[in-house]
C-alpha cells in the first residue's frame, strides 16, 4: 500500500477535485487505470455522436435520394459501431471496479493502522459511531472516485467534441446549444453551493443519529431490565423524527434542482426545434440536420442533468474526504526504533509522573515517584478513581505523562516506538475485547509466529485450556461477536492467555481475576508467581488472595500512591494479615 501521510501543507488537484497529498498518493498509482478509462470514454463518446451522423445521412441521402443500400450499409456500420460500444463499456466498467476496490481497500487499510498507532487518548474521546461512520465515508469516497459519477466527470470535457459536431452539421444552431450549456453550468455551480452545505449538515446529523443508536444499543440489555421507559422513547422518536425532517428537506432541495434541470433539457428541446425549423424556412439546413442536431442536444445536456443529479453525492464526496483526512493528519504514536536494546531485566522507575485527561488542573496521577525492582510480583490497590488504570496505561505507555518520566532499564519510554513497548510489555486492560475469529487466531494476535507449543502453554497457564480442550474444534471455535461464544469468565482467560503467549519480560494486567472463579483464580495466582520468579508482573487488583501472595504492593488514594512497601511491610497497614479478609471484589479505576 502506498504510504499514507500527513497532509496539512500540500494539495494537489485531480479530475474537478483539489484534495491533499495523501489522497493524491493513492490516486497516482490509479492514474494509468483513469486514462485507459479516458481513451475508452474517448470512444464510447465518438459512438454516441455516430448516431447523430446516422440520422442526418438516413433523412439527407436515404430518404431523400430513396438510397436502400445506403441505409443498409448505415445500418451495417451502426451494428458494428454498437458491438464496439458494448465491448467498451464492459471494459471500462471492470477496470472502474477493479479501480474503486484497491482505492477502498487501501482507505481502509489506513484508517485501521490508525486504530492501532493512533495515540490512546485520542481514540477513548471517539464514540463508535465516529468510526461507523468513517468507513461509510470510505465507501462514498469509493462509489464517488469510481462509480458513475467518476464516469459522469471524464465524459464531461468530450461534450467539446458534440459543439463540434454541431458547428458542423447544424451550424445556425450552435449559439443555441451554447447558450443552453452556459443556463445548464449556472444552474449546477448554484445547486452544488446549496447541496454541499446541506450534505454536511446531513453527515452531522447523521453522526448523532448513529451515536444515538450505538448508546440505546449497548445499553439494551440494562434498558429490557428497567422495563417501559417513556422518556427515552420520546426522546428516540424525537431525535429520529427530526432527523427524517431535515433529511427530507434536504432531499427536496435536491430534487428541486433535479426538476429545473429536467425543465432545462425540455426547453432545449424546444429551442433547438424551433430555431432549427426558422433554420430550415431560410434554406440555411436541412431536416436531416435538424434532426441530428436535437439528437446531439441531447447529448450536450444530458451529462449537465446528470450532473446536477450527482452535486448531492459530490458534496458528501467533500465532507467525506475532509473527515478522513482529519484522521490522517493524527500525530501516530512512535512505531519503531532505530535503537538495538539488549535484552531488559524489568526495572521500572517512576520520576514525579503527572497525568491528566482534559484539565491540567485535574489530575488523574499527580506526582508519582518509586523504583520497581527487576522480577516479582507486584500489587497496585486503592479506592475507585484513585488513578491505579491510570498508572498502568502510563507504564504502558499508551498514555504520555504531562510531566514526569517513566523509565524501564533506565531508559525513557518516551524514547520507544510501539513496536518495541509491545514486545517489552505485555498489558491486559480491565475489560478485554476479543475480536470475530479463532481462538487461535485471538490468542496470536500480535505474536502470529507463535508455536504450538506456545500456545498450548499460554492456554494452560491461564486456565483456558481447561474450556478449549472440551470444544469440538478445540482452538479452532470461532469465538463470536466481541467473544459472545463464551462467558466473562472464558474471555477473561482468554485474553490472559493473549498476553502471556509471548512471554513478555513485564506484564501488566488490571484486574485479571475479575470474572474468575476461586479455583481459576488460584490456579492463575501459582502462575503469576512462578512468572514472577523471571518476569516483573504488576497487577492492579482487589484481591485478598493476590495482596497476600504480592512482593510488593502500592496503594494509591486521590491519584497519588499514599503507601508502598515491600508486602511484609504493607500487608499490616492494610489489615492483613495469615487469615484472608473478605475480597472487596472489582472495581473501576
Amino acid at each position: 500500500m502506498t504510504d499514507i501521510g500527513n497532509s496539512e501543507v500540500h494539495k494537489k488537484t485531480f479530475m474537478f477535485f483539489t484534495w491533499p497529498t495523501w489522497f493524491n498518493d493513492l490516486v497516482e498509482p490509479l492514474k494509468p487505470a483513469y486514462k485507459q478509462t479516458m481513451w475508452m470514454s474517448l470512444g464510447i463518446n465518438i459512438i454516441a455522436l455516430l448516431s447523430s451522423i446516422f440520422a442526418l445521412q438516413v433523412y439527407d441521402r436515404v430518404v431523400a435520394k430513396g438510397g436502400y443500400n445506403t441505409l443498409i450499409a448505415l445500418c451495417v456500420g451502426m451494428l458494428i459501431a454498437i458491438a464496439f460500444d458494448v465491448l467498451l463499456r464492459q471494459g471500462r466498467s471492470l477496470l472502474m471496479r477493479k479501480v474503486g476496490m484497491r482505492l477502498e481497500v487501501n482507505i481502509a487499510k489506513g484508517v485501521f493502522q490508525r486504530l492501532t498507532q493512533l495515540p490512546t487518548r485520542f481514540l477513548e474521546q471517539r464514540p463508535p459511531a465516529f468510526w461507523s461512520t468513517m468507513f461509510r465515508d470510505i465507501e462514498l469516497v469509493r462509489t464517488t472516485m469510481a462509480g458513475a459519477p467518476a464516469l459522469l466527470l471524464i465524459d464531461l470535457p468530450f461534450l467539446v467534441l458534440t459543439l463540434v459536431v454541431i458547428a458542423i452539421v447544424a451550424t445556425p444552431l450552435l449559439p443555441v446549444s451554447i447558450f443552453v450549456l452556459i443556463l445548464f453550468v449556472v444552474l449546477a455551480w448554484r445547486s452544488q453551493m446549496s447541496l454541499q452545505q446541506n450534505a454536511e449538515q446531513e453527515k452531522e446529523k447523521l453522526m448523532s443519529r448513529d451515536a444515538m443508536l450505538a448508546d440505546l444499543t449497548g445499553a439494551r440489555l440494562h434498558l429490557k431490565a428497567l422495563g417501559p421507559t417513556p422518556i427515552i422513547e420520546q426522546k428516540w422518536q424525537h431525535h429520529y423524527a427530526t432527523w427524517m425532517d431535515e433529511s427530507i428537506s434536504r432531499s427536496a432541495d435536491a430534487d428541486y434542482y433535479k426538476d429545473i434541470a429536467q425543465d432545462l433539457m425540455l426547453l432545449s428541446t424546444i429551442l433547438m426545434t424551433t430555431f432549427g425549423a426558422v433554420a430550415i424556412l431560410n434554406q440555411q439546413m436541412s431536416i436531416g440536420a435538424l434532426i441530428a442536431a436535437n439528437i446531439l442536444s441531447g447529448k450536450l445536456v444530458g451529462p449537465m442533468v446528470q450532473l446536477v443529479s450527482h452535486w448531492r453525492t459530490y458534496g458528501q464526496f467533500v465532507g467525506a474526504q475532509e473527515r478522513i483526512t482529519k484522521l490522517f493528519d493524527e500525530a501516530l504514536d512512535q512505531q519503531t526504533t532505530a535503537i538495538d536494546y539488549p535484552p531488559i531485566k524489568g526495572e521500572i522507575t517512576l520520576d514525579n509522573v503527572s497525568f491528566a485527561y482534559h484539565d491540567p488542573k485535574s489530575l488523574q496521577v499527580a506526582g508519582v515517584s518509586g523504583r520497581l525492582g527487576a522480577g516479582g510480583l507486584h500489587a497496585i490497590i486503592g479506592n475507585n478513581g484513585s488513578g491505579k488504570s491510570t498508572l498502568l496505561k502510563l507504564i504502558r505507555g499508551l498514555y504520555t505523562p504531562l510531566d514526569g518520566k517513566i523509565l524501564i532499564d533506565k531508559i525513557d519510554i518516551q524514547q520507544l516506538g510501539q513496536t518495541t513497548l509491545t514486545q517489552w510489555i505485555g498489558y491486559l486492560s480491565q475489560s478485554p475485547k476479543l475480536i470475530q475469529g479463532t481462538i487461535k487466531e485471538n490468542l496470536t494476535l500480535h505474536f502470529p509466529n507463535a508455536s504450538d507449543e506456545a500456545l498450548l502453554h499460554a492456554a494452560k497457564v491461564s486456565g483456558a485450556y481447561d474450556f478449549i480442550s472440551l470444544l469440538p474444534e478445540g482452538f479452532d471455535t470461532e469465538v463470536g461477536e466481541g467473544g459472545s461464544a463464551f462467558s466473562a469468565g472464558q474471555q477473561k482467560r482468554l485474553a490472559i492467555a493473549q498476553v502471556l503467549i509471548s512471554q513478555p519480560p513485564i506484564i501488566l494486567m488490571d484486574e485479571p481475576t475479575s470474572d474468575i472463579d476461586k479455583p481459576t483464580e488460584q490456579s492463575l495466582l501459582m502462575t503469576f508467581k512462578e512468572m514472577a520468579k523471571t518476569h516483573t508482573v504488576i497487577l492492579v487488583t482487589h484481591s485478598t488472595d493476590i495482596l497476600q501472595a504480592a512482593d510488593g504492593i502500592v496503594l494509591m488514594d486521590k491519584a497519588q500512591v499514599v503507601g508502598a512497601g515491600s508486602g511484609e511491610k504493607m500487608r499490616p497497614q492494610l489489615g492483613l494479615t495469615a487469615a484472608k479478609t473478605q475480597d472487596k471484589g472489582s472495581n473501576n479505576a
